[in-house]
């Protein structure tokens, strides 16, 4: 009996990589398929949307097919659908404040500013906070969210203000050296007009 039991774990365990793969390939189909194929690009779309709406009813916990799914569905201008996918982002990355900062932009597209802004506000209290953690203030990739965050909750003066510490604090780097001499803030209404011209901008 015993035996039996751990044997019903162990091809449960199995079953579950097996579909987590299949997963996983089912998303790389789609990103490759989006990055190669010369189809029309609304046909191409909705093709990798299938893709990773598959991976997805496969194994529902594969962040990388929410993500990818993120893209597709940001180039079809999708509100309705960024909110939704965006709900199980943030679910699956508690941690990670770039996804509410996300869903605040979402938010403010589709008109409903206040709950836009308790988005930002959170996200950059959650950031903050993360900060205040041991070597995180050192970690590069997530001060360039911050800065992000900043600009899309429209503080501008303080993502200058914080670029010019991440200046001082990461002075060889050279993402930031290009961020510094080719990219200029841009205000909401900025962002916005990127969004109605394409995604492409």
């Amino acid at each position: 009996m015993k035996k039996l039991l751990i044997l019903s774990i162990l091809l449960s365990i199995i079953s579950c990589k097996g579909q987590e793969n299949e997963s996983k390939e089912l998303v790389k189909k789609a990103n490759t398929f989006f990055m190669k194929s010369n189809l029309d690009e609304k046909v191409k779309i909705d093709s990798c949307l299938i893709l990773v709406n598959k991976a997805i009813e496969i194994d529902d916990e594969n962040f990388g097919a929410y993500y990818a799914k993120n893209t597709f569905l940001v180039f079809k201008k999708d509100i309705k659908g960024l909110l939704k996918n965006n709900e199980k982002m943030i679910q699956l990355r508690p941690k990670q404040p770039y996804w509410k900062i996300h869903r605040g932009l979402y938010l403010e597209l589709s008109g409903e500013k206040i709950e836009a802004e308790k988005y930002y506000d959170q996200a950059i209290l959650d950031y903050q906070n993360l900060f205040l953690k041991p070597n995180q203030n050192n970690e590069f990739n997530l001060r360039m969210e911050y800065l992000t965050a900043l600009e899309a909750k429209g503080d501008l003066k303080k993502a200058e203000i914080e670029l010019k510490k991440m200046s001082v604090d990461f002075p060889d780097n050279e993402t930031l050296k290009v961020y510094k001499t080719e990219y200029k803030f841009k205000t909401k209404k900025e962002l916005f007009e990127i969004w109605e011209k394409g995604t492409d901008e």
